[in-house]
C-alpha cells in the first residue's frame, strides 16, 4: 500500500497541513535519525480520518491491501472515490443554495432550473459534474459567499475541467468501459490517481469542518434560568464506522435527527443541513418487524423514482429498502420541497 499510494497520500497530506498545521508533526519520523522516513500508512490513516466519512471510507478502500496492483479493481476504486467525492461536494453546494434561496427568496435562472429538473431525479457522475460547475457559476452570478469560504477560490475553470476526465470513459447511460487491455488499465490507474490527487488537494480545506449526526437535542431548563440545549452527536470523521460520540451543551440549538456539516460543533448555529441528501440510519430503533432488514449506515441519495427515494450506502454494498425508516415520509417531503424550490415556473433567465 505504501509504495502504490505514496505519491497520492503525500500530495494530499501536504495540502491538508496548510489548513490544519498541527498535522505537520506527523511528518517527523525520528528527530534522532534523519535517515528514517515517515510511514506512509500513518499519513494515509490520518487522511482517511480527516476527510468526511463519505469520502474517507472510499479512501480507506483505495488504500487497502487488496488495491496494491494496478489492475481493474484499483481502477474501479479510483473512479468510485472520485465519484463519491464529487457527489458529496455537489450535495454540500445544493444544500447551501437551497438555504440561500429560502432566506433571500431570489429567483434561479431558468436554464439552471430546467437542467436541474432533468438531472436531479436520477444522479450520475455527469450530473455531479454539472451540479458543481453550474452551482459554482451561480454562486458567482448571485454573489453567494460559499459556506466554506475556501471554496470560492477553488471554483474556477481549471477545477471544473478536472471533473470532465470521465467523459471518454463512460457511455450515455454511465457505465464503465470494459474492453481495456492490461496496459490501458495500468495507464488509466496512473492518470486517475493524478486526477484524484488534484481534486482532493483542491478540497482539502474541508478537513477544517465537521460532519456530524445530531442524534438528539435535550432541553434543560432550571427554575429562574434560561434554557440550555444538550446536543448528542456523532462525529462522522474516522477510519472506521465506530464514530466518536460526544455531548455539547449550548444556549442555542441546531437541527436534530439529521446530518450536518458544521463550521465548529462547539458553536452549533453555523451549519448546513444535508438532509435529505445525506442521511444516517444508525440511530433508528428497530422496534417493528418491518425494520428488521434496515441497515445501519450513512446513506447518499441517488434517485427518486415512483415516489420513492433511493440511497446508496457508504459502508454497506447491498441494496437496502429504507422506506420503513420512521422519518422516511419527512425525507420524501423534504426532497420534494427542494426540487420544487429549484424548479419554480417563476424562474427567469439570467
Amino acid at each position: 500500500m505504501a509504495q502504490v499510494n505514496e505519491e497520492l497520500v503525500k500530495k494530499v497530506f501536504d495540502e491538508m497541513i496548510k489548513h490544519k498545521p498541527s498535522l505537520a508533526k506527523h511528518l517527523i519520523a525520528d528527530e534522532d535519525d534523519p535517515n528514517e522516513t515517515v510511514d506512509t500508512r500513518v499519513l494515509a490513516d490520518l487522511t482517511i480520518k480527516h476527510f468526511p466519512w463519505p469520502i474517507g471510507v472510499e479512501l480507506r478502500r483505495l488504500f487497502s491491501g487488496s488495491m496494491r496492483q494496478l489492475n481493474r479493481g484499483r481502477l474501479d476504486q479510483l473512479f468510485k472515490t472520485i465519484e463519491r467525492t464529487m457527489q458529496f461536494l455537489s450535495f454540500v453546494m445544493i444544500a447551501q443554495l437551497w438555504e440561500e434561496k429560502i432566506k433571500k427568496n431570489f429567483e434561479l435562472p431558468k436554464d439552471y432550473s430546467d437542467q436541474f429538473k432533468n438531472r436531479f431525479n436520477v444522479l450520475s457522475l455527469g450530473n455531479y459534474t454539472w451540479l458543481i460547475r453550474a452551482t459554482g457559476n451561480l454562486f458567482e452570478k448571485l454573489s453567494i459567499e460559499p459556506f466554506m469560504p475556501e471554496m470560492k477560490e477553488m471554483l474556477n475553470n481549471k477545477f471544473y475541467q478536472s471533473l470532465d476526465f470521465w467523459v471518454p470513459e463512460r457511455n450515455e447511460i454511465g457505465h464503465y468501459q470494459i474492453n481495456l487491455s492490461d496496459e490501458e488499465i495500468q495507464k488509466r490507474c496512473v492518470e486517475y490517481e493524478d486526477k484524484l490527487a488534484f481534486i482532493l488537494q483542491n478540497i482539502s480545506f474541508i478537513i477544517k469542518y465537521k460532519l456530524v449526526t445530531i442524534r438528539e437535542i435535550k432541553v434543560l431548563k432550571n427554575k429562574h434560568k434560561g434554557a440550555k440545549f444538550n446536543h448528542v452527536m456523532d462525529l462522522l470523521n474516522n477510519s472506521d464506522s465506530d464514530f466518536k460520540a460526544t455531548e455539547m451543551q449550548h444556549d442555542i440549538f441546531a437541527d436534530s435527527n439529521c446530518v450536518l456539516l458544521m463550521k465548529d460543533f462547539k458553536v452549533p448555529n453555523e451549519f448546513l443541513n444535508l438532509s435529505p441528501l445525506v442521511i444516517d440510519t444508525r440511530p433508528e430503533i428497530i422496534d417493528t418487524k418491518e425494520k428488521f432488514n434496515l441497515k445501519k449506515d450513512i446513506f447518499m441519495y441517488t434517485k427518486f423514482v415512483n415516489e420513492k427515494l433511493m440511497y446508496v450506502g457508504t459502508e454497506i454494498s447491498e441494496k437496502c429498502d429504507l422506506t420503513p425508516l420512521s422519518n422516511y415520509a419527512m425525507l420524501v417531503e423534504q426532497f420534494k420541497d427542494l426540487v420544487a424550490s429549484f424548479t419554480s415556473s417563476e424562474n427567469v433567465n439570467v
